[in-house]
Parts: structure tokens; sequence; C-alpha cells
């Protein structure tokens, strides 16, 4: 059974043939645009919302973990918890936990560093010329 051949379709009103692709028009389509786009720092609906919730109900979240944090510490240095235990191990984690938590407010996340091995090691040779005549060497 022969495939039967389609006709090529409306011809583009260019007067090119049916089926090429017009070109894109520079400039129009695409790309980055001045003015476009969020402005920088400026908080979605979620974020808006979300803190505006939290100020109503008069709650610091940073404020707590800070909180939480010295309670631990006196929970450890007290001896309320036996050292060495898993409870122990347990809040330790959870001091730890809230330590990272906090860092996320005051500092960057510091980017993780690959190590690459370079195979072929090329020798590297430098070489001055000074021009003759001059006084400074």
């Amino acid at each position: 059974m022969a495939k039967e051949s389609r006709p090529p379709g409306r011809p583009r009103k260019d007067g090119k043939p049916a089926g090429s692709v017009p070109k894109k028009p520079k400039g129009q389509l695409g790309g980055a645009r001045e003015g476009a786009g969020r402005p920088k720092g400026s908080k979605n609906i979620f974020s808006r919302d979300s803190v505006k919730k939290l100020e109503e109900l008069d709650f610091d979240p940073i404020e707590k973990l800070v909180e939480l944090y010295y309670r631990i510490q006196d929970d450890l240095m007290n001896g309320n918890v036996r050292a060495g235990s898993g409870a122990y191990a347990q809040l330790l984690a959870t001091q730890n936990q809230i330590m990272n938590s906090l860092m996320s407010y005051g500092y960057r996340k510091v980017p993780e560093r690959q190590e690459v091995e370079i195979e072929n090691k090329k020798p590297l040779a430098v070489k001055l010329n000074l021009k003759k005549g001059n006084k400074d060497g």
C-alpha cells in the first residue's frame, strides 16, 4: 500500500512556500527586557501573608529557637540529662539543628567545593626580558 502525499498546505502571506518557517523579528520575543519581571527584594504574596499571621499571633520564630537552644543548654549543664545517654545525644543533635537554622538568618550558606584532579600537568615557564638601557633594573 503506497503512502499518499499530502497537499503542501496554504501558501504564506509573504509569498514564501507553505511549510517554511518565518524568521522571528529580533528584540521582540524572549530574553531580558528592562523593567520586566519581579522587582528585587519584593516578597511574594505567601511570604507577606505568613509574616502578617505571625505578627498577629505575636510569634517570633527566631526568638523561640533561641529560647529552646538555651533551655537545652541548661538541661545539659545542670545534669537533668545523664551524659552518654541517648537523650543527651538527641539534645545535642537538636541543639546543632537549631544553630544551623539560626545561622541562615545571619550568614550565607558556604558553597561546597569539589576538588578537581588535573592529570596532565604541564610545566610553566616564565621568561623575563629586560630592555637594555632601562635604568630601573
